[in-house]
């Protein structure tokens, strides 16, 4: 009884810190499943991170984290209009790459980069997971696709950020 007491208590500490500070939320979204398409675990993982509360309520901040020691190919997409199924998101034209090296969408070894959307302009926001490797053609894994949408996952102002790690 005094475990679940002492984790009640901790629980409620934590939910509470937020509010009491002052600031704007965190929101994680951590990998469910290896693959985000249910065929197992991988080595590498996505990550989302939310956190709101911007100044600029006119906007949305995407900040992309290379944490490995290789080069990345976030896959980041973007769309204007709503979308139900993820072929529809995932689809050449609406793949975003403007930043990184040569604003190719590519990051270095343990590289960060980051990029403002008019809130306009995004509302839905997703990668496919991302290829890691220093040949992208054959890349040395994937992480989990992960789909965000305007209202739903984010808000104007909010900054997301896409953490790719092994």
């Amino acid at each position: 009884m005094f475990a679940w007491n002492a984790a009640l208590r901790f629980a409620l500490v934590i939910a509470l810190v937020p509010l009491l500070s002052g600031g704007g939320c965190v929101v994680t979204v951590d990998p469910l499943d290896g693959n985000g398409d249910g065929t197992g675990p991988s080595e590498y993982t996505t990550t989302v991170t939310i956190t709101s509360g911007g100044a600029d309520t006119d906007s949305v901040t995407v900040r992309i984290v290379n944490g490995v020691s290789t080069t990345l190919d976030p896959e980041i997409y973007v769309s204007e209009e709503a979308v139900i199924d993820p072929a529809e998101l995932f689809v050449p034209a609406r793949k975003y790459e403007a930043f990184g090296v040569g604003n190719r969408g590519l990051l270095g070894d343990l590289d960060t980069d980051s990029f403002t959307l008019e809130c306009a302009a995004v509302r839905v926001i997703g990668t496919r997971g991302g290829l890691f490797g220093d040949d992208l053609e054959n890349p040395d894994g994937v992480g989990q696709q992960r789909i965000l949408s305007l209202d739903a996952s984010f808000s104007c102002g909010d900054t997301i950020i896409f953490t790719f790690s092994r």
